[in-house]
């Protein structure tokens, strides 16, 4: 009872600007936010019509999802942002999980549109998905990252589901590459939408060749399929 209670009292903090739809027990549900009131506009502007994501303004740590996806860089340094924030709610200790999960899988270089996922001992947030949208901390406009990161990150938590032990049942995403990278909210939201509908709607089934791809041949703008 005291866990709610105090679930509720963190949510005061946030703004929901579009809340969940009907969704299945077993469905992963998705919180997108920030603390740039641009940045969820944007991804409200972009999600309103799926149901297997909230849109919040605020602090996402205020939320008690699952798990929570680092957008850092390829070498785990979670030293500023979001990264910061979430390694100072694990006490240092995401950042040093992160990094030492990346030097046994990765060969200490997790690469952008890869991504991993640790545990660490918390009742809130006890899975970090490390998804780099910039190889070391730079600019990343006019690249596809937060595609790449995005999809990189759903994947991660699929795959981390279908093993068994603990779920990843709700994941907390922040605007991907709209920080150091620099990426317009609205291309960063259209490019996260355009990962969901890949994974999660299981649209990369109806790629038979790399020309349907999102985003591919060059094409900055992604032509949404009917439904």
């Amino acid at each position: 009872m005291l866990t709610a209670l105090m679930s509720r009292l963190r949510r005061w903090h946030m703004k929901t600007l579009k809340p969940f739809g009907s969704l299945a027990p077993d469905a992963l549900r998705l919180t997108l936010g920030d603390i740039n009131a641009e940045i969820s506009q944007a991804f409200a502007a972009e999600f309103g019509e799926v149901p297997g994501v909230e849109v919040v303004c605020g602090n996402l740590l205020d939320s008690s999802c699952d798990g929570i996806v680092s957008p850092a860089n390829s070498f785990g340094d979670m030293g500023g942002g979001i990264d910061k924030a979430i390694d100072d709610f694990h006490r240092g200790e995401a950042q040093r999980r992160v990094m030492a999960a990346i030097a046994e899988r990765f060969f200490g270089e997790l690469p952008v549109g890869a991504a991993l996922v640790v545990e660490l001992q918390a009742s809130r947030f006890p899975f970090v998905v490390a998804a780099p949208t910039m190889r070391i901390p730079g600019g990343v406009q006019g690249s596809i990252n937060a595609y790449l990161s995005m999809r990189a990150a759903l994947v991660a938590v699929l795959k981390h589901n279908c093993q068994g032990g603990r779920q990843i049942r709700s994941l907390a995403v922040p605007g991907l590459g709209t920080g150091v990278g620099g990426l317009g909210y609205e291309e960063a939201a259209e490019q996260m939408r355009a990962a969901y509908d890949n994974v999660v709607g299981g649209e990369w089934r109806q790629i038979v060749h790399a020309a349907q791809a999102p985003f591919a041949l060059g094409n900055r703008r992604r032509t949404r399929r009917s439904t």
